[in-house]
């Protein structure tokens, strides 16, 4: 499949998730199918001391890893099987941008590292996450099914 076409399929499969809506988040894929969301921020996503809780920088990481390895395994099921984040400075309650970033596409894993900034452009934090590729063949009208029946349930 072309890799242009398959992160198209990424981005939409993303838009229908429910975390979508959770972390008031959007995907899309730059040029060099590196994986980019925003996370518009809410006071929701707060700790008691008023700032975005660790978490949900963690789940941005997440997104941007994994999805950043997914480009790469057209019509491949990934999962995440360790995930770092490294948490630098307070967010500051403003909107976060996340860039994820491949560095060893192997045929059983692959290593990704995603950086966290505001939108002046401050890191606030980066990770890492080795991603394992199975054998399960990605069905994107079974995983549209999935998401239907989840939204229900909410």
């Amino acid at each position: 499949m072309d890799i242009k076409l398959w992160t198209k399929k990424l981005e939409e499969i993303y838009r229908l998730a429910p975390i979508k809506e959770t972390l008031n988040s959007d995907i899309w894929f730059d040029d060099e199918y590196r994986a980019h969301f925003k996370l518009g921020f809410k006071p929701d996503f707060c700790h008691a001391f008023g700032d975005i809780h660790g978490g949900i920088i963690s789940a941005l990481i997440d997104n941007a890893t994994w999805f950043s390895a997914a480009a790469f395994y057209p019509n491949k099921w990934v999962v995440t099987t360790e995930l770092h984040t490294y948490l630098l400075k307070p967010a500051k309650r403003k909107d976060l941008y996340s860039e994820g970033f491949i560095i060893n596409k192997g045929a059983k894993l692959a290593i990704t590292k995603a950086q966290i900034k505001n939108k002046d452009g401050t890191l606030i934090a980066y990770g890492s996450a080795t991603i394992y590729i199975t054998n399960i063949e990605f069905d994107n009208e079974k995983a549209k099914r999935i998401i239907d029946k989840l939204k229900l349930q909410i």
